[in-house]
């Protein structure tokens, strides 16, 4: 009897967007069919994604440094980091790993020069043990990996669909067992693949970008804000009964179809015309909703306000307790980074004919906003910090002050 493991065959259904049109407004050719392609368009289409996630990457990360028993086996990796730019390449780790919810990285080079190079997510597949990619039966293609294709069945000239063993990989994945995965070829997968950041706030983006261009057209018709046209010198002549009200209606139509299409700061000159600007405000708050959107991506990318340096509304203690929340949450994900990194680590030890796991690697514990003393003594007064933790605060040993 073979070894190998049979794939699960299970129909599957996961939730489909009804939306996936490829143009928002101005920006175009969004490719809502390859997901991981969707991702890098996502992320390059506002700052308030890119920056997002380029901070949630490089704090996951602070203070990268290699630890362990034998100090000849730090100093060695320490100088091949330098050499190699190691900490951009984790820094990078970090990142994608957010950004698709999948890292999968092929080691490239020498044991003194050796490096990661990230594979393109666009163009890659990953199937379990025993899979025939040529079948064409509906399956849920379950986990573990086996292997990883690249540019699976394209027959182009200068393209080379590729196999690799996932043991010749370094693999990775964030939250894949959170729901069903399609792969870029529409097959269903079930922690193969994990889940990108992305995912929940996608229609939040949508209506970002949305929003913006549609204020900025508004802006450029309207000027700041559109106009309440009355005109005053029918209305006499209608109540004199000097012209009809279809006459007056026909007037008033000829008008508008004559100036329906003003440019932006161009002036209406007419007689007997009452025109008030309308602010925008009035009936629609622009800018909150935009607002609103603004903070739903900060929250799905693990940011906040005052993480984003806006500190307007928040007192310090209250942005400290919203900080320590999450950097607890950031906490877990740095740990799979670590577990991520370590494969690398020890297919470089395994070079050297080092012992598996004897070196491994530290991140700084990631920071907190710094409360004052006045923060201290607001929580103090009421009754959330006791007295040791205060004088812990100030930098005294509990014992050292007498209660008095």
């Amino acid at each position: 009897m073979s070894g190998k493991r049979p794939v699960t065959l299970t129909a599957s259904s996961g939730i489909k967007h009804k939306d996936v049109s490829s143009n928002f407004r101005t920006y175009c050719s969004f490719d809502t069919h390859n997901r991981f392609k969707y991702y890098q368009q996502l992320t390059t289409a506002t700052p308030h994604v890119s920056t997002s996630l380029n901070k949630l990457g490089l704090s996951l990360v602070k203070g990268m440094q290699f630890e362990s028993k034998a100090q000849k086996y730090v100093r060695d990796f320490e100088q091949w980091s330098r050499k190699t730019n190691f900490m951009e390449q984790v820094q990078t780790l970090s990142r994608l790993l957010c950004r698709d919810g999948t890292y999968i990285a092929v080691p490239s080079g020498n044991v003194d020069d050796l490096s990661l190079k990230p594979l393109y997510m666009p163009a890659v597949t990953i199937l379990p043990e025993g899979f025939d990619p040529d079948t064409k039966d509906h399956v849920l293609l379950t986990s573990p990996a086996d292997i990883v294709k690249v540019n699976e069945g394209i027959n182009e000239s200068g393209v080379e669909e590729q196999s690799i063993d996932i043991s010749d990989v370094i693999y990775g994945t964030y939250n894949s067992w959170d729901g069903v995965q399609a792969d870029i070829k529409g097959r269903n997968t079930w922690g193969l693949y994990g889940r990108s950041l992305l995912d929940p706030i996608e229609l939040s983006i949508r209506n970002l970008l949305d929003i913006n261009q549609g204020y900025v057209s508004f802006v450029k018709k309207y000027g700041n804000g559109r106009y309440l046209i009355n005109f005053q010198l029918l209305e006499k002549l209608v109540e004199q009964n000097l012209v009809t009200m279809s006459d007056a209606q026909e007037a008033i139509d000829s008008w508008l179809d004559d100036h329906q299409y003003l440019s932006e700061n161009e002036d209406i000159a007419a007689v007997g015309l009452d025109i008030i600007p309308i602010d925008a405000k009035g009936s629609l708050d622009v800018m909150e909703f935009k607002r609103s959107l603004e903070a739903e991506v900060q929250l799905g990318l693990f940011q906040t306000p005052l993480s984003m340096g806006d500190t307007k509304g928040s007192t310090h203690a209250a942005g400290y307790v919203s900080e320590s929340d999450r950097m607890v949450v950031l906490e877990g994900l740095q740990h799979s980074i670590q577990n991520i990194v370590q494969q690398f680590i020890n297919m470089r030890l395994e070079m050297k004919n080092w012992p598996q796991d004897s070196l491994w690697m530290e991140f700084e514990e990631l920071s907190r906003p710094r409360m004052s003393g006045k923060d201290v003594l607001e929580w103090y007064n009421a009754d959330i910090l006791t007295r040791d933790k205060v004088l812990q605060w100030a930098g005294f040993p509990p014992d050292s002050v007498p209660d008095s």
